[in-house]
């Protein structure tokens, strides 16, 4: 006979309540908590220069208002620009396919042969304006760039917030690209 069979049925009721709470509370709790600090750490500056690569754009990104250059010392992180903020779920899809096309160039493949500034061209598929307006939620607005804006906010242009401003976020990158092996 079992130690639990030799048990009373309100131990074994008490050893039950035990197992379900620690499976129903403690488990998806503990869940939360690791994917919650793997998403915040893999979403700063210091996760993206671990790969060498990335080094002139977070270099150029601390030149940047968007990268702390500022009066107020805020930053915005890698993924409040280069993810979508428009659900959860299309977040954490582009998030797991950036993240494994990039582990695989830089595994795979010769990062220094990689045009970047030819990658400049096409800003538009790397940054969304959903992370843009998280962050500027009055714009639609504000009176500066009033007629701009309103085209864009009414539909009128396929422009995007990266067509405009063209060093959003990386403030100097020609500068540090051609200072580094990444040109």
């Amino acid at each position: 006979m079992t130690k639990l069979q030799e048990m009373n049925k309100f131990a074994r009721f008490g050893v039950y309540l035990v197992i379900a709470v620690v499976a129903l509370f403690v488990l998806p709790f503990l869940s939360w908590l690791i994917g919650e600090e793997s998403f915040t750490a893999t979403s700063k500056a210091a996760f993206c220069v671990s790969c060498h690569s990335m080094e002139p754009f977070v270099a150029s990104n601390a030149d940047n208002t968007h990268g702390g250059n500022n009066e107020y010392g805020i930053k915005a992180s890698c993924s409040d620009c280069h993810l979508p903020h428009d659900n959860s779920a299309n977040y954490l899809y582009i998030k797991a396919q950036t993240g494994i096309h990039d582990m695989w160039v830089e595994t795979f493949e010769d990062t220094s042969k990689i045009d970047w500034r030819a990658k400049t061209e096409h800003r538009e598929e790397f940054v969304y304006d959903s992370g843009c307006l998280t962050c500027h939620v009055e714009l639609e607005k504000a009176t500066r760039d009033q007629e701009e804006h309103t085209r864009y906010f009414a539909g009128e242009t396929t422009s995007k917030c990266a067509t405009c401003h063209e060093e959003v976020g990386h403030s100097n990158l020609n500068k540090h690209l051609l200072q580094s092996k990444y040109k």
